[in-house]
């Protein structure tokens, strides 16, 4: 899926926008992760970025076959 681009891959962001699924993230990017480890040393904000991720992995895998998304009652997040 390139739509239109020359690059190798197409981000779960559009992807998620594409299919109408919202995404989770709130304040981070993956442009973000070197910093946010290296100079803040915040390893609890890359781990809930992740978690997010996963979370919009699966709705992205579930929409396009036909199956009901996951509703908030069953995402169980590990993060604060």
């Amino acid at each position: 899926m390139k739509f239109g681009d020359f690059m190798r891959y197409t981000s779960l962001r559009l992807l998620a926008y594409i299919l109408g699924i919202p995404s989770p993230k709130e304040d981070l990017d993956g442009s973000k992760i070197r910093s946010v480890y290296y100079e803040e040393g915040n390893i609890d904000r890359i781990a809930k970025y992740c978690e997010l991720d996963v979370i919009t992995t699966a709705q992205v895998f579930l929409k396009p076959r036909g199956e009901q998304l996951l509703s908030e009652d069953k995402i169980i997040q590990i993060t604060a």
